[in-house]
């Protein structure tokens, strides 16, 4: 059974993802970086270069990918989940929702800036934008929520290794 991390950016998918897949022994997927490798440039120069709809058909094509693996972490792109096509092909996946208050997200960003822009809008209002467009979505198909607002990665891991316990889906 794979394990999908999913949520806004700056929430810890990649972080969380690479330290659960060594737990787990799973292999670790981050579809962003693989859309980076298979383009050989970075998220902001293909979307700066073929605009978010080329971006978004790349990023279906590797979904499509990864989502084949059955023992496997995937962390996706904070937008993936909002195709259906996309929850379709994860559908027998753990979905772990990360999220972080809007505090702690701005300050991970002010430390990152290879992220392009989602909207024209200043750090505070794309983030609450994009909370109130996806946070109804993600939350329906959420398989657990895992606050990571204040928590260390390995915290946040316990939290998602316990409810795979309690659901018996560990081998």
């Amino acid at each position: 059974m794979n394990i999908v991390l999913f949520g806004l950016r700056c929430v810890g998918k990649t972080s969380v993802g690479t330290k659960l897949s060594d737990i787990t022994d799973k292999i670790f997927f981050d579809t962003d970086r693989l859309i980076e490798k298979r383009e050989s440039k970075s998220i902001p120069e293909i979307v700066s270069d073929r605009g978010w709809d080329y971006f978004r058909k790349k990023e279906k094509e590797v979904i499509k990918d990864v989502s084949k693996e059955n023992n496997a972490v995937i962390s996706v792109g904070g937008g993936a989940l909002m195709d259906t096509e996309n929850v379709d092909l994860l559908k027998d996946a753990f979905l772990v929702l990360l999220k972080a208050d809007i505090k702690t997200m701005e300050s991970r960003m002010a430390k990152d800036n290879s992220r392009p822009p989602l909207t024209s809008e200043d750090t505070h209002s794309e983030i609450r934008e994009i909370i109130e467009k996806r946070m109804p979505t993600y939350e329906k198909i959420a398989s657990i929520i895992v606050d990571t607002t204040g928590l260390k990665v390995d915290n946040v891991c316990d939290k998602i290794m316990f409810e795979l316990e309690e659901r018996s889906l560990l081998k």
